[in-house]
């Protein structure tokens, strides 16, 4: 049994490795942020509901990933409730089998059927401030996925979906998946100023203080960055992400390889962003070098 653990007056969520985020909205009814990342979460999930009598009304699905929706079918066909989610990432939600497309480039080398190709979609509508009672919040958090939002309920509490990592997550991972490097430092920035009571993270323990994560979280973005600037030149993609993986001490499996190289261009395209390498074809090499 995961833990259901209370953040405010009428904010709980779900301690489980993608958290989902519950506020109560009084006479039996809750909204649900996210809704789950396996079987075992959302199982789990509805025995809490069904303890306390609540039935969902609506969900909000911070993104389009797949450990993000895995629930929506459940709570429609139980409860009838609405999905939303912000406006590309609910095309997302619809066709989760979509996913594998830009986290793989494309079906994994080996062909593994795991858990993301799993048929997961459900209707979503856009997601707008208007379709939320009073006192919510919605903020732009870009970065990790393409369009993904975080929500503030209206007793202070902040849910971050995957914008906000543990440390514990960069130094097993090594490199989490990232959509766009620069993105991503620019809004942990915007988070270590926010202002709440809670602050849950999808993936980290809720804290009083976000302050302090996300800062290490810019930290461990920027020195990964610097990184991979340090072993750029004169080298291919595939020499880079060796000496970055060397460096970093990771190790693979074939669908760990997939995801994290796709991550490793993530930021050589910071790189090229900030003006810091260049990159040209030698024969069918892509090559980076320092400017």
């Amino acid at each position: 049994m995961f833990d259901f653990l209370q953040c405010a007056a009428h904010t709980w969520y779900l301690r489980c490795f993608s958290n989902i985020g519950v506020f109560d909205l009084g006479d039996g009814e809750v909204i649900l942020i996210d809704c789950g990342d396996h079987k075992k979460s959302v199982s789990d999930l509805d025995a809490a509901l069904n303890e306390r009598g609540w039935r969902v009304k609506l969900i909000v699905n911070t993104h389009g990933h797949t450990d993000h929706i895995v629930g929506n079918h459940h709570f429609l066909e139980k409860d009838g409730c609405a999905v939303f989610a912000p406006e590309t990432e609910a095309f997302l939600v619809e066709h989760s089998t979509l996913e594998p497309m830009y986290f793989y480039l494309g079906i994994p080398t080996n062909r593994k059927r795991n858990f993301f190709f799993k048929p997961f979609g459900t209707k979503a509508e856009i997601l707008t401030p208007e379709v939320l009672p009073a006192g919510f919040e919605l903020l732009p958090l870009p970065g990790h996925s393409l369009n993904m939002f975080g929500v503030k309920t209206p007793d202070g509490v902040w849910f971050l979906a995957d914008a906000v990592l543990s440390e514990a997550t960069f130094r097993d991972y090594g490199l989490p998946a990232f959509y766009d490097i620069n993105a991503s430092i620019k809004t942990l920035r915007r988070i270590a100023d926010l202002s709440g009571v809670c602050f849950v993270p999808a993936h980290a323990p809720a804290v009083e203080d976000i302050r302090p994560l996300a800062l290490a979280n810019i930290r461990a973005l920027e020195e990964r960055k610097a990184l991979f600037l340090e072993v750029c030149g004169g080298r291919t993609f595939e020499e880079i992400f060796a000496a970055v993986s060397a460096r970093l001490d990771m190790r693979f499996d074939m669908d760990k390889f997939a995801r994290t190289s796709l991550t490793a261009r993530c930021y050589l395209q910071a790189l090229l962003d900030d003006g810091a390498i260049t990159a040209h074809l030698e024969g069918s090499h892509l090559v980076y070098e320092v400017v």
